[in-house]
């Protein structure tokens, strides 16, 4: 259908006019990446202050690496942007629709947005066109937005709908596009497949499916990992009660060839644009489905203990809250971004609020905008120890890990570390006269009754010895 990619002068790939429209997290990742690739791509973007900031030669976004993409694109002109689909669609003949599909409050997607895209793509196109749906969707969307292009779409215009979901992790998305475990394309042409997958980097494997196989892939992979992180805290909330080490645990249970150590960390749990949401509509597809999704809701019950549970021990440790003053180290969801959406810190800072505490709360990143009320934002970490009856670390990050825990006790009042990410060294902090607690280290057996009962020994019987 389309002559494969070829190697030009400068020892990347060129090939196709490609048309990406949404210029967010996925969609600006995308873009810089097929631009690398040796593509030519004009990237929409609706939000006039974003287009602005990327015409400006910023990006909207932070994302290792993705800054020196986009300024390379757009350099060796191979990177364009466009206001809307009319003027940016030219004349390519593939579209990747990289939209946003938040979910609702049942936890199905809103797909207005995609398929509103779907139609001004339609009436756009000139020729014949093949539009590839990177969002995440339920089964069966991309069936319906071929439908809504082909009711919009000029007489004698064709155009198939393809799925090629993104598996890209915030902080790592231009090394996932570039160097991805697998791509995923779903259709049922074989040439459209090829051409799909022919936009990707050559050596990557392809898994080739139909379109709801496709879109099924994103919700359950997501899904499973959300599960493992959820064993994971099961398993340190297990270790919390008996007094040992959940590390220790889970890295004889993920020593296993066949489990894998990957996502076998405690913490307080998963958050992020794409897990929480994913796990939802996983969820609300087996309940449209009238399939039981029973593994899938645990995770998210887990989830939400893990949580709610920081504050919670954090009481045990120091006492009542109220009026303690605490120091909150990350509010993003991760190291490495400036995503706070439904972030487990957010949730972490607002219990601590209720529960009447002073909380001071630094991170690198976060826009000023999502700190949570009550909340005081500094600018350094150390602002956030200073006085502090106790610090919270919320967030997986070096920067936290590698503070020197002298420091750090003479700036506090009190002496406790909540270390939830699991970054601080015991020894190291403890030498410094710190009292350092976190998710699966084991909260001093006093704080629990003895579990199991003591063994009694009976014999029915006489044993003879001769």
């Amino acid at each position: 259908m389309t002559e494969p990619l070829t190697t030009g002068n400068d020892g990347v790939s060129s090939g196709h006019e490609v048309c990406v429209v949404g210029a967010g997290y996925v969609g600006l990742t995308a873009a810089a990446c097929l631009a690398h690739l040796g593509h030519r791509v004009t990237c929409v973007e609706a939000n006039p202050h974003r287009l602005q900031v990327l015409k400006d030669g910023g990006i909207p976004i932070h994302e290792p690496g993705l800054s020196e993409l986009v300024g390379q694109g757009v350099v060796n002109g191979r990177l364009h942007w466009a206001p809307d689909v009319a003027s940016g669609l030219g004349t390519a003949r593939i579209v990747l629709l990289c939209v946003g599909t938040p979910p609702r409050a049942d936890g199905e997607p809103d797909l207005s947005q995609i398929a509103e895209a779907g139609r001004q793509v339609a009436r756009a196109a000139t020729s014949d066109l093949v539009v590839v749906v990177k969002s995440t969707v339920p089964p069966g969307s991309c069936e319906a937005i071929e439908l809504i292009c082909a009711e919009d779409a000029l007489p004698g215009v064709t155009i198939r709908v393809a799925s090629s979901p993104e598996f890209l992790r915030e902080s790592r998305a231009v090394e996932d596009f570039l160097y991805p475990d697998r791509v995923v394309v779903g259709a049922e042409d074989p040439d459209v497949i090829d051409l799909v997958a022919s936009l990707y980097p050559p050596a990557s494997p392809v898994v080739r499916c139909d379109r709801r196989g496709a879109e099924l892939v994103k919700y359950a992979a997501n899904t499973f990992l959300a599960i493992k992180i959820s064993f994971a805290n099961e398993v340190a909330q297990l270790c919390d009660a008996l007094g040992t080490n959940a590390m220790n645990v889970l890295e004889g249970v993920g020593s296993d060839s066949r489990i894998g150590p990957q996502f076998l960390r405690p913490g307080p749990g998963y958050g992020g644009s794409c897990l929480p949401k994913d796990v939802s509509g996983f969820v609300a597809l087996g309940e449209s489905a009238g399939t039981r999704t029973a593994l899938a809701c645990a995770a998210e019950e887990q989830n939400a203990l893990a949580r709610r549970s920081v504050a919670r021990r954090l009481e045990m440790v120091i006492g009542s809250l109220k009026g303690k003053r605490i120091g909150l180290l990350g509010l993003a969801f991760k190291d490495g971004t400036d995503d706070v959406r439904d972030s487990p810190s957010i949730q972490i800072a607002e219990d601590l609020i209720t529960s009447g505490a002073e909380v001071r709360a630094y991170d690198p990143l976060a826009p000023s905008g999502s700190t949570p009320n009550g909340v005081e934002r500094v600018p350094l970490a150390r602002e956030a120890l200073e006085e502090a009856d106790a610090v919270v670390i919320a967030v997986d990050s070096a920067e936290y890990g590698d503070l020197d825990p002298d420091e750090v006790a003479r700036l506090m009042s009190g002496d406790v570390i909540f270390d939830a990410a699991g970054v601080c060294n015991l020894e190291s902090w403890g030498s410094a006269g710190l009292s350092v607690y976190g998710v699966g280290r084991g909260t001093p057996m006093a704080f629990y009754p003895v579990v199991w009962p003591p063994l009694r020994w009976t014999r029915t019987t006489e044993i003879s010895l001769g």
